[in-house]
């Protein structure tokens, strides 16, 4: 179990499973992780609580010189061909910066290559990093406010607490140029109950490469792993703001609701509101609240 975002992550489970673009949990294996953790709480965690599943298949890569199944691995392979072409195949989005590393160290030792300096990547920092403080929220809170569109007029309300520590954590001293666009319009929140704003839509599509629904709210806001219901509430308004960003016609707006409702609808196997079953293997688990005492009263609140 794992504390995330104002919720825990449980898991994992690990099972072959049939490639599909769109790969759903086994219900019985969100129970099992729900069994396996309730010898840990001193709370039940029942199936209600959880707000989100999701599962992926992830590639083994093997050696193609091997003479066997024995050098599988869970880790990234950099392999040369004969004719020197270098690939890296396996691997994972937490280890980019080892697999990038090791793929030019490759490049370097066959090519013969005198590079000016030994690799960077580890004193590299993250954009956002440089001028971060731990009490930047503060500054948010302070000096920003966000302008809120009510239907026929704009409400302007403060940075709270919660959006200040949330923008200050995932985007660094980046969060200034959030709070600005939240100024121009974009200052409601996406979900109740939590921080993500309007704006940070908007961030995602002009600074993040952003191109899809499910971009912004599962690969950028996760807010699709935290609470599918409360994501798919957002859909709505999220579709809208970025179709005003890229210009999207009808037929695009039905075509990405459409891809993003298949999508979450994987993620919501098994709730109590929905009907549904599938078949695949089950990576992780989000619970609402943190499981610190007894939080039933939380669960039922953030769902």
């Amino acid at each position: 179990m794992l504390p995330w975002e104002g919720k825990t992550i449980a898991g994992t489970t690990d099972s072959s499973v049939e490639i599909t673009a769109n790969p759903s949990p086994h219900e019985n294996e969100i129970q099992f992780i729900l069994d396996s953790i309730s010898d840990y709480l001193a709370v039940q965690v029942r199936r209600q609580d959880v707000l989100s599943a999701w599962s992926g298949i992830r590639p083994l890569a093997i050696d193609p010189k091997a003479k066997d199944t024995a050098s599988i691995s869970r880790d990234h392979v950099v392999t040369v061909s004969d004719s020197g072409l270098i690939t890296v195949a396996g691997g994972k989005w937490t280890t980019y910066r080892k697999m990038a590393k090791d793929t030019v160290d490759m490049a370097i030792k066959l090519g013969k290559l005198k590079p000016k300096n030994d690799c960077i990547t580890a004193n590299i920092r993250l954009i956002g990093s440089n001028g971060y403080t731990p009490s930047l929220f503060c500054e948010l809170a302070q000096n920003y406010y966000r302008l809120k569109h009510q239907r026929h007029f704009y409400n302007k309300a403060n940075i709270s607490q919660d959006i200040a520590q949330h923008l200050s954590h995932a985007y660094g001293v980046r969060a200034f140029l959030v709070c600005e666009i939240a100024q121009d319009g974009f200052g409601k929140r996406l979900a109740h109950g939590y921080p993500y704003l309007e704006a940070e839509v908007v961030y995602a599509v002009r600074y993040e490469m952003a191109v899809t629904l499910i971009d912004v709210l599962a690969r950028r806001l996760r807010l699709a792993f935290l609470d599918s219901k409360a994501c798919h509430l957002a859909l709505k308004r999220t579709v809208e703001i970025m179709a005003g960003q890229l210009n999207w016609d009808e037929k695009t707006i039905q075509k990405e609701l459409k891809t993003a409702k298949e999508v979450l609808y994987t993620m919501t196997v098994g709730r109590q509101d929905e009907d549904t079953t599938h078949k695949s293997d089950i990576d992780h688990a989000a619970i609402g609240g943190e499981l610190k005492a007894r939080v039933i009263e939380e669960y039922d609140a953030s769902v």
